[in-house]
């Protein structure tokens, strides 16, 4: 690694062939809690995108947030950290060799592209994503396969970005009330009461203003939220189904596995089994 110093501030260069071994893709699929490398950059191409959690990834000099679903894409230069103030997210980190890159995606990205901003991937290729990660063991070829259609589609996104730009009318107050109920003690009781507490409407107005702003009630709020949190705990604690069923807020662990099955298309438990195995 090389370090140097812009405006007071070291960088460290991380290169691409200490970590790349002649591959075209460097590939990580973890749970991170803190981020290990500091304030760095590239001589590769790379993005990050949130499997589960959410976290702040500073770009330039930009803090940006990131959940579930969004991506950002980090250009070779542009230096960059993570902060993980929400505890652990779990996370598809890819690095692409500057040659590779360069042969296959160069042309296709945007000459308006902004690396310090937070790009989103739709629902659809979200659980297209999650469900090839856990449900498969890779051949290295398999998953040379599905990194290769992975950055097309980032590329793509980042691509048409502009055609999907609209104006954020969202009003403060729900942004905040959406945000607070992040918070545990907000999301597991009494959650919808909690929501619209916060919220300081009627129910009737806050359902009219979820509805109207994100396309979902405020329990389709919450339940993503819980079954986010859930992930997290599956992933990373042994607690049993039914502890995690509570924690997370459901009445029943049944509850809690028929609306964890809608949302993943796996039980609890066969998500929690398959992760391992892939880890492994």
């Amino acid at each position: 690694m090389m370090q140097l110093t812009i405006d007071t501030l070291e960088i460290t260069t991380v290169r691409e062939q200490q970590l790349f071994n002649g591959k075209n893709f460097h590939v990580f699929i973890y749970n991170k809690t803190e981020s290990a490398s500091g304030l760095h950059q590239h001589d590769y191409y790379e993005f990050t995108l949130v499997l589960t959690g959410r976290y702040y990834q500073e770009i330039n000099g930009k803090r940006v947030l990131l959940e579930r679903g969004d991506f950002v894409f980090i250009p070779l230069g542009s230096h960059h950290q993570s902060f993980y103030e929400f505890g652990a997210t779990r996370i598809l980190n890819v690095g692409i060799s500057k040659r590779f890159f360069e042969q296959h995606y160069l042309a296709l990205l945007p000459c308006y592209f902004v690396a310090s901003q937070a790009y989103r991937a739709n629902s659809a290729f979200m659980t297209y994503v999650e469900t090839v990660i856990a449900s498969l063991n890779f051949r290295e070829s398999g998953l040379d396969e599905f990194i290769e259609v992975v950055t097309f589609y980032i590329i793509n996104r980042l691509r048409h970005h502009r055609e999907e730009q609209v104006i954020d009318d969202t009003p403060q107050w729900l942004k905040t009330t959406v945000e607070a109920m992040h918070n545990k003690t907000q999301f597991a009781e009494n959650a919808l009461e909690n929501m619209v507490r916060l919220s300081g409407k009627s129910q009737e107005y806050l359902t009219r203003s979820t509805q109207r702003y994100y396309s979902k009630t405020p329990m389709q709020i919450i339940n993503e939220i819980r079954i986010n949190f859930a992930k997290k705990q599956l992933e990373m604690t042994n607690y049993s189904v039914t502890d995690i069923a509570w924690e997370s807020g459901y009445s029943s662990p049944s509850l809690f596995i028929k609306t964890f099955k809608k949302m993943t298309s796996f039980t609890p438990n066969s998500y929690r089994k398959r992760l391992t195995e892939f880890n492994q």
